[in-house]
């Protein structure tokens, strides 16, 4: 159980642990946690379907300082598994065995699962971080059956998580969107604005580190809109590059399955590493980073994190759209309203260094001075502070 405290804590329920950072939502965990601490200790409880020992340790001064609370399940039913919409009266009694909840000011659920899951009590003020809360994929696009049933329970599962926030507890709650395509979907939530913000290199490289010729996607490839999106750039875009362009190269990154990496890598000058541990070097060799995402949800963290990283984008309208208020198309970086489109801004920051270089220096200086992590901490106190106000207000 939680120790006794008389000072004012927050409480952050999470399946994605706050202290790793190499894969998006690791990294927004970390500036949400990091963001929290700033203002007050805030507890950590980790949730991971996994066997082993429940453990409590010490989070860095870096984070808050305060306690991390790792709770490791086996699912006895599909009610129990993350995925699933539904109350898992496993979670909520190990839960509530772990933590005193008189003990926190307020709770923060990363993504609305924990608040899914787990039944948490409704005199504490209550905010969801509603990360890809829309998702959607072409179905014609899914190649495989097992893809197919996959994206069908997810589909099921979204009208179960839309019935539930029907409820008068998710009503009261504040809910974090990423980017206002996400809020326009669900106007009658109590929500606001808090954009991801990209992880940026300690040091990161001038473009002429780039070897001029390697286009770049990143990703994390079990995610179905990331596979979806580069076997469309691989099927008709990329050919028509290589016919403008026969030296380019293709490389993809990100963790996938075996059998994936081994079908990509069967294209002309395609090259699928799967995860590598420097993503900072994968992005220096890069001339140009593409982000061809069709469908999906949330922001698309990929579009900032190459611009952070100092190198020309370009990214499919779906993607841009989540960046719009953040990005300048034409001048931060290029927009492809269709294969034609996209295959020719491609071929331009290949082919003319200086547009690419000046892409790559104002996309980096937007995102530089829009997207801090000094803007994130106070947008986020903000809206603690309106929960917690209102709270009071109401009792």
């Amino acid at each position: 159980m939680t120790p006794p405290s008389s000072t004012r804590r927050a409480l952050l329920l999470t399946y994605h642990d706050p202290q790793c950072t190499n894969y998006g939502a690791g990294q927004r965990t970390h500036f949400l946690l990091k963001a929290l601490g700033k203002h007050l200790p805030t507890d950590v409880v980790l949730f991971s379907e996994s066997s082993g020992a429940n453990t409590a340790s010490d989070l860095p001064d870096e984070l808050g300082g305060g306690k991390l609370f790792c709770i490791n399940y086996l699912p006895r039913s599909f009610l129990d598994r993350a995925w699933c919409g539904l109350a898992s009266k496993q979670l909520s009694k190990l839960l509530a065995a772990t933590i005193d909840f008189n003990q926190y000011d307020f709770i923060v659920c990363r993504y609305i699962t924990p608040y899914l899951k787990c039944q948490l009590p409704s005199n504490k003020p209550l905010i969801i971080d509603f990360d890809d809360p829309v998702y959607s994929v072409s179905w014609r696009s899914l190649r495989k059956p097992r893809a197919i049933i996959k994206e069908t329970v997810k589909w099921l599962n979204q009208l179960i998580i839309n019935a539930r926030l029907k409820s008068a507890r998710a009503q009261s709650a504040r809910f974090l969107f990423v980017c206002e395509r996400d809020r326009a979907a669900f106007p009658q939530l109590k929500g606001a604005l808090l954009p991801n913000i990209p992880l940026f290199p300690q040091y990161p490289s001038d473009y002429s580190a780039s070897n001029g010729k390697t286009l770049l996607f990143v990703g994390l490839m079990s995610w179905q809109p990331n596979i979806i999106a580069v076997d469309h750039f691989l099927a008709n875009i990329w050919p028509k590059i290589l016919k403008k362009n026969p030296a380019a190269h293709f490389r993809i990154v990100g963790k996938a399955t075996s059998e994936n990496l081994q079908r990509w890598n069967t294209f002309p000058n395609c090259t699928a590493d799967g995860y590598v541990e420097d993503i900072d070097d994968a992005y220096r060799e890069a001339a140009v980073c593409v982000v061809p995402i069709l469908s999906g949800g949330g922001s698309n963290i990929k579009v900032p994190e190459a611009c952070a990283h100092n190198r020309p984008v370009v990214a499919s309208t779906y993607s841009f759209n989540g960046w719009k208020n953040d990005l300048v198309a034409g001048k931060d970086i290029l927009v492809g309203d269709n294969d034609e489109s996209f295959t020719k801004h491609c071929i331009l920051l290949l082919t003319d260094k200086e547009s690419a270089i000046n892409i790559s220096r104002s996309g980096h200086r937007a995102i530089s001075s829009r997207l801090s992590f000094e803007s994130f901490t106070k947008q986020l106190h903000q809206v603690v502070s309106a929960a917690v106000r209102e709270r009071i207000t109401s009792q």
